[in-house]
């Protein structure tokens, strides 16, 4: 007997018996999934946090505000504020972070940067949501 043939069998005898459950126990099968978790930021404390998508978060430093940025955030270091200012600025003109693998201008690297960026490039395929006016102002 092969040696697959000899646990095929021992299986059998565990199910027999009662110490082997029937059916799978694959997460894929029971529906059981952990939550994906994603990039938000608070801009407040200049953290970035990975969460669930599932509902609404605040931030577990200030109490503020996270926002949903995308699977492709990389998040600048805590104390580079113009770095924090420019994604911001960015998320608060519709620019979301995922990486869809197209051919498209890179984000710009520095904040001074940004405002010729959304001139040249009014249809960015990062462009996906609407402007808030106040996170703009903040």
């Amino acid at each position: 007997m092969s040696r697959n043939q000899e646990k095929h069998r021992r299986m059998e005898v565990r199910r027999d018996i009662g110490n082997r459950q029937v059916g799978s126990t694959s997460q894929f099968s029971t529906g059981y999934f952990y939550p994906y978790l994603i990039a938000h930021a608070c801009f407040s404390c200049q953290k970035s946090f990975k969460l669930s998508c599932e509902k609404e978060h605040i931030c577990p430093e200030c109490g503020g505000t996270v926002y949903l940025m995308g699977r492709a955030f990389k998040a600048p270091k805590r104390r580079d504020d113009e770095q924090w200012r420019k994604v911001q600025k960015l998320y608060a003109l519709g620019f979301r972070f995922y990486s869809y693998g197209g051919e498209y201008e890179p984000l710009p690297k520095r904040l001074r940067e940004v405002d010729n960026f959304v001139l040249s490039y009014p249809g960015h395929e990062l462009r996906v949501a609407e402007l808030d006016l106040l996170l703009l102002q903040a």
